[in-house]
């Protein structure tokens, strides 16, 4: 075999090695990032299905209420799936923000939705210092996306009995969203690594509770594709406060 054979032949090889483990960190990271919403949804068929069986079926307004809950469940494990699918669109630079007019709290409120039991089970509250009226120039979808994985982020984190704070605010600079918690803040020398691929398997190896999955990878992609910016500080209280800023 000639030289330039022996080179080929390891080049392919290297980068069929770097395939399988793009593909392993990701199929650990879809487990985690799908584990909790199925999780969940699962638990309100069994609460369904074990007062039926009973005999009991539960009031109309609760039947609905589970049913809301988890069909909000099924949306979120969705839109995980499809942050996933993205990822490699945004990092490749096919998929591209397409900005439109929109309310940024409808995209507030809708997140919060999605956390609604996470926010009763964990007794968490919430403060929302925000315009009702603020207008964006963003596209919705991406950009709710990163609503949603930011303030999940925010209630996971979060100490029982907790705070969230999501505040958003436009000055000569653009506009900027802060959302966090009064949790823990992440160290100095991880703010920056916390919006890597690959960081958060390898923080999962050394904790379980540290593991951030893809979303925050996501939100660093989607932001950059507004031509923003984002990162992660502490404000007084505030342990975790996630500020990105975009232009308008």
């Amino acid at each position: 075999m000639s030289v330039d054979e022996s080179g080929r032949v390891r080049a392919e090889r290297d980068s069929a090695t770097e395939l399988r483990e793009k593909k392993r960190v990701l199929a650990a990271l879809v487990v985690h990032d799908l584990r909790s919403p199925l999780a969940a949804i699962h638990g309100y068929l069994e609460l369904l299905r074990g007062e039926l069986l009973d005999g009991a079926a539960p009031p109309p307004g609760q039947s609905l209420a589970y049913i809301d809950d988890a069909t909000t469940l099924v949306g979120k494990a969705l839109s995980l799936v499809a942050t996933i699918l993205d990822v490699d669109e945004l990092e490749d630079g096919i998929l591209r923000a397409a900005p439109s007019q929109v309310k940024l709290r409808d995209l507030v409120e809708r997140a919060r939705a999605g956390n609604r039991a996470n926010f009763e089970i964990r007794e968490l509250t919430i403060d929302i210092d925000l315009d009702p009226e603020m207008i964006v120039r963003i596209d919705r979808e991406l950009f709710g996306r990163v609503v949603e994985n930011l303030l999940d982020n925010a209630v996971r984190y979060a100490p029982r009995k907790g705070k969230v704070s999501i505040i958003a605010k436009r000055d000569e600079r653009g506009v900027e969203l802060a959302i966090g918690n009064n949790g823990p803040p992440v160290p100095p020398d991880e703010r920056a690594k916390i919006f890597g691929r690959y960081h958060q398997v390898e923080a999962r190896r050394a904790s379980a509770r540290q593991n951030r999955g893809l979303g925050l990878y996501f939100c660093k992609l989607a932001v950059d594709a507004h031509d923003g910016s984002i990162h992660v500080e502490q404000r007084g209280e505030l342990g975790a406060v996630f500020v990105v800023r975009i232009p308008g």
